[in-house]
């Protein structure tokens, strides 16, 4: 029989490292919800992850970006390798320009010296009115987010 794998409560940010133009507005890490991504100072509460770090350990991700540029909302659902770390801190979910989404877990914010995370630019964003205001409607129904090419 396998190991058990014991899972704690850690708290969990949204890291939105995306154009000026786009924005993870809202994100879920295994059905919690962590709200919108931003610089990494939004804190909530909470995600399950192995006390220990294994291998495989992973979480899934699913993403709701706006395009405030076209007035349009793209949803995506992946599942996320958890980064290495030897001790428990909060969760960061990077949300990278390629598409890519890093799963990090660290006592440390994205912007000390000694992160481990990704080093990509979080860009300051436009104002919001200066695009026109996507549809409000639910624009991801469970079923429509979708994995990234």
């Amino acid at each position: 029989m396998g190991e058990r794998v014991v899972m704690e409560g850690v708290s969990m940010t949204g890291v939105d490292h995306l154009a000026d133009h786009l924005s993870v507005q809202d994100f879920w890490v295994d059905g919690r919800h962590g709200f919108q991504a931003g610089k990494g100072g939004r804190v909530v509460c909470c995600a399950r992850i192995p006390l220990k770090w294994k291998p495989a350990a992973s979480i899934e991700v699913r993403w709701e970006v706006a395009n405030w540029r076209e007035g349009t909302w793209r949803c995506f659902r992946r599942r996320v390798l958890l980064d290495r770390y030897t001790e428990l801190g909060e969760l960061f979910v990077h949300f990278l320009p390629d598409g890519g989404v890093r799963a990090v877990v660290s006592n440390y914010a994205p912007w000390s010296p000694v992160y481990r995370g990704p080093r990509t630019p979080i860009p300051q964003k436009a104002p919001w009115d200066h695009y026109p205001m996507p549809p409000v409607t639910e624009h991801c129904p469970e079923n429509a987010h979708r994995t990234p090419e």
